[in-house]
């Protein structure tokens, strides 16, 4: 039965009444994207249930952006037996903490002003905003890298000497604030710069740097530790890059040459949603569905913060003092405290200065899936509690351990750039918790670790047990930090098991201690590591500190020269049960930068360690100058992976729009960041009715056109820049020149080239593909493949596989 209610209210909501046998469901249409009118929605589901409604109650938010001004509160009284929130379209709906600020046009410095909102405190101002959706932390000094300290003051704690030349002489916190960040093992202290002395090139911080514990005093780890320096207008030096402007309360970023004003908001809001039950009354049955979260406030004490790790700080007061050695962990943007039998799925977390998700205490059956969490100030999900909390002045697990969370799952999410603003975070932070399932993500590029379970440094019994890590793609974690890894563990967790993860790309510590591929740190037992894959750790894949029995088998690792493939620290080695493990062989790494002729090779199938950046229909001087936003998803960035990876092979497409110089100047930059790879010039292709006109043209200097002169130039001048560079060529115009030529003949079972094109450039998903894919696999060394590519004719195949063994000889 259906029925269809029109409610009065302010603003007018439409409620749809369903039931059946099974279960009865009502639904709530929000009017518009408004707070105004989430809100009121809120207040008819909650007036409903008061009334007497029992069903499933599901709310549709419209496309658009939702400007919070405080949290969005949901209790039982809205959730009763079950609540859906949903965006009409995935994706679509945007739930933010966010205050947009009025532009004044650009000053004669080149600076583009906006106006700050009239409550901003200018003794302590915002740390992140959001400029053209994407969050970006203040004008930072060095624009990329770290600094090294000369030497700490003899406290250890309140500054240091820098060396000559790396800070501005005019550098004066009359001018505007500064911040410190400097950088401990695996963690990291944010405190305002108090003053700085030219003379003796001194830094004075506001506070105490580091948490109390002796160990984090400046140069407890290293004698000269990395540092940086935010928020200054001397370091505003690049377009994009912003600060403050105290004495006219404006926020200034740097112009480039667009032409427009960039859209720039604060963020205002800390906990845009918070979700909680009473020890009485659960929260029961809240699924968050398509939505996106973006924009929440980095919560930065006027004096500062001090970091252990997985984001929890110690606070300092305004005049940076430290009020208790008290850490607590960084708050969510999205918060759930005792609440159980939860979904979200779908839903995006991007662009929060502080976590991302976090399923709080005595939160249990929640399953998290298909998210993503992106650019987050903190950790992207945090699920379950440190042990601050008391019951009775004890530690809440000694006395109520049925409180721990049970039963959570989290499933095919991808978490990148984490701990944006605190270094120390990581992607996902599983405190004490039991039957915990992690399984099926994709962690990318985080400073610290990927995934961190467990929160007790002995080998005390808690309620931590019968957790699961499994099937998970872990690669370039342990970019900044050091003294973690891909996995890292603390405490006793019996029956847990962590299998059939890969894990890559884990560097050389820059800190004292050891990044390794999984961490098992102290107190660290019960675990069964199986069946994992381990490649390009420059330190051990395995390393336990201070653990407990451990066994691991059956797992496969790379080995650096010269590295075992356990270290043991503290640990005795009876303790550590190892079967039937295996050292295998390095992958050869491949990058591939081009558009849609590149994407027509088919990156994904060729063999060993493949990765790409691919922009469709772009040259490769747009790729070099506008690399974020790659229309091929999958892309890992150039500049993130030219820096952070050393690749075997770069391979290169050059493509109409660009020309002879700016190639040669583009593909020299590429080359001069990876000195030891091989370069592949991939020729692409001409349009099919245009290929023959452009495999004849003679002039390398004239527009640029897919023709022998052409590349030829293009590999006469790279190679007088780098004689001692190998340079290889697909040649995959000249293959398709020759197949041309016996069409012609009639030697080909073709009677147009256009039968290899699926359209005017881009070749068929069968018999196209399956020719460029394999030329491709020729030029990097590999056997070429057979099947994969549809239903090829077979007269057709044994054709392409002459010509292909045509290329060979």
């Amino acid at each position: 039965m259906l029925s269809r209610l029109m409610l009065s209210t302010a603003l007018l909501t439409t409620v749809f009444f369903h039931s059946n046998v099974q279960a009865a469901e009502t639904e709530f249409e929000v009017a518009a994207p408004t707070a105004e009118a989430l809100r009121q929605t809120l207040k008819d589901v909650r007036e409903a249930r008061e009334q007497g409604l029992t069903d499933h109650v599901t709310v549709t938010l419209p496309p658009g952006v939702v400007l919070l001004e405080e949290t969005l509160q949901l209790t039982p009284a809205e959730v009763g037996n079950g609540l859906t929130l949903k965006a009409k379209e995935r994706g679509k709906s945007v739930l933010s903490g966010t205050i947009g600020l009025k532009s004044l046009g650009k000053n004669d410095q080149g600076q583009w002003r906006f106006a700050l909102p009239v409550e901003t405190d200018l003794k302590n101002p915002p740390r992140a905003v959001i400029i053209e959706q994407e969050m970006q932390t203040p004008a930072r000094h060095p624009n990329q890298g770290y600094f090294r300290i000369d030497k700490a003051f003899e406290d250890r704690r309140s500054g240091f000497t820098t060396n000559p030349g790396d800070i501005p002489d005019e550098l004066s916190t009359d001018t505007g604030y500064c911040d410190l960040v400097l950088l401990h093992d695996w963690s990291s202290s944010r405190i305002p710069v108090a003053s700085y002395d030219a003379e003796t090139k001194s830094v004075h911080s506001r506070g105490p740097i580091g948490c109390a514990a002796k160990h984090y005093a400046i140069d407890h780890f290293e004698k000269q530790p990395r540092y940086w320096l935010e928020g200054h207008p001397l370091f505003a030096d690049q377009p994009g890059e912003w600060f403050i402007d105290r004495d006219v309360k404006e926020l200034l970023v740097v112009a480039g040459d667009e032409k427009q004003a960039p859209e720039v908001r604060v963020p205002g809001v800390e906990v845009i949603l918070h979700a909680a039950g009473t020890d009485k009354s659960a929260l029961q049955k809240l699924t968050l569905d398509g939505l996106v979260f973006s924009g929440s406030h980095f919560p930065m004490p006027a004096g500062g913060m001090a970091t252990g790790q997985a984001s929890v700080h110690e606070r300092r007061a305004d005049d940076g003092s430290r009020p208790s050695g008290t850490r607590v962990m960084l708050s969510a943007a999205v918060q759930f405290e005792i609440a159980e039998n939860c979904r979200i799925q779908g839903c995006q977390f991007v662009g929060l200065g502080n976590s991302g998700l976090w399923l709080g205490q005595r939160s249990s059956n929640f399953l998290v899936r298909d998210c993503r969490f992106e650019e987050i100030g903190g950790n992207g999900l945090n699920i379950g509690e440190e042990n601050n909390r008391r019951i009775n002045g004890k530690t809440w697990y000694h006395v109520a351990p049925e409180q721990v969370p049970t039963n959570n799952r989290v499933e095919k999410c991808k978490f990148r750039f984490c701990g944006e603003i605190l270094p120390g975070s990581v992607a996902v932070w599983g405190a004490f918790n039991r039957n915990l399932l992690i399984a099926e993500n994709e962690i990318l590029d985080c400073p610290y670790t990927g995934i961190s379970l467990g929160w007790m440094w002995n080998k005390n019994d808690t309620p931590a047990r019968d957790n699961v890590i499994r099937d998970n793609r872990i690669q370039y974690t342990m970019q900044v930090l050091s003294d973690g890894g891909g996995i890292y563990t603390l405490g006793k967790q019996p029956n847990s098991i962590i299998e059939n993860n890969l894990i890559t790309d884990i560097p050389l510590n820059a800190g004292r201690a050891e990044s390794n591929g999984m961490f098992f740190d102290q107190g660290s037992m019960g675990f069964l590591i199986r069946n994992n894959t381990i490649r390009r750790v420059d330190k051990s894949p395995l390393r336990f500190h201070q653990a407990g029995t451990i066994t691991a088998r059956d797992n496969r690792w790379e080995l650096a020269e010269g590295v075992p493939p356990v270290r043991y620290n503290n640990t005795p080695e009876e303790n550590i049960t190892l079967e039937n493990n295996t050292v295998i062989e390095p992958q050869t790494r491949i990058f591939l930068i081009g558009n849609s002729l590149t994407w027509d090779t088919v990156p994904s199938r060729l063999e060993e360690a493949v990765e790409w950046h691919v922009d469709c229909g772009k040259p490769l001087e747009y790729i070099r100058a506008n690399p974020d936003a790659p229309c091929v998803g999958t892309s890992r960035i150039w500049p993130i992976a030219l820096r952070s990876a050393e690749y075997d092979f770069l391979s290169v497409q050059p493509h109409y729009g660009s020309g002879l110089e700016a190639d040669v100047e583009t593909i020299s930059h590429w080359l001069k960041m990876q000195p030891k790879a091989i370069c592949v010039i991939h020729t692409g292709w001409a349009r099919s009715a245009e290929l023959a006109e452009e495999y004849a043209d003679d002039d390398p200097a004239g527009p640029p056109t897919h023709s022998s002169a052409y590349y030829d130039e293009l590999l006469s001048q790279l190679k007088e820049r780098f004689p001692e560079r190998e340079f290889r060529t697909t040649g995959a115009m000249h293959l398709l020149h020759s197949i041309e030529q016996d069409i012609a003949a009639g030697k080909a079972p073709i009677n147009m080239l256009s039968d290899l094109y699926r359209d005017a450039i881009h070749m068929t998903t069968s018999g196209g593909r399956y020719l460029m894919h394999n030329r491709m696999r020729q030029t990097l060394g590999q056997p070429l493949i057979d099947g994969g590519f549809g239903d090829i004719d077979p007269e057709l195949k044994a054709y392409l596989d002459r010509k292909l063994a045509e290329q060979s000889n």
